[in-house]
């Protein structure tokens, strides 16, 4: 296998980001936004679509199946029954753009996120170490 390029770890990086980055979508708003568009595109419920967090959580299974980061891909293993999901919802749903995370299965997503940084941490050190 290659070695891993910088963007790949880039890639990564920003991926993993977005995921632990996720936050609840019961945020309760008690200002209005109106007048400042760019703020309600930012808000988690538009962030956060389901789509988006598959197309982010499928990217990061098969970054680190293409950079053969064994103890990360453990770790991100959890993912895949939750993406499953995620697919079969949307599927089933007549306007999957309209699909948001529900509070507790973001916090699963961000759960699994911190974890799967610090098996990163440790895959990378293991590799530098070898190097």
């Amino acid at each position: 296998m290659a070695e891993p390029t910088a963007y790949q770890y880039a890639k990564l990086g920003s991926n993993l980001e977005f995921l632990r980055g996720i936050s609840s979508v019961s945020l309760m708003q008690t200002t209005s936004l109106v007048a400042f568009p760019n703020l309600l595109g930012n808000l988690p419920a538009q962030r956060y679509s389901v789509h988006h967090v598959v197309e982010v959580v499928r990217s990061v299974l098969i970054q680190l199946e293409e950079m053969d980061l064994k103890t990360s891909l453990e770790i991100a293993e959890h993912y895949r029954p939750m993406l499953k999901d995620m697919e079969e919802y949307l599927a089933k749903n007549p306007n999957p753009e309209t699909a948001f995370l529900l509070d507790h299965f973001a916090d699963r997503l961000v759960e699994i996120a911190k974890h799967l940084a610090i098996a990163l941490k440790q895959d990378l050190g293991t590799q530098s170490a070898s190097s």
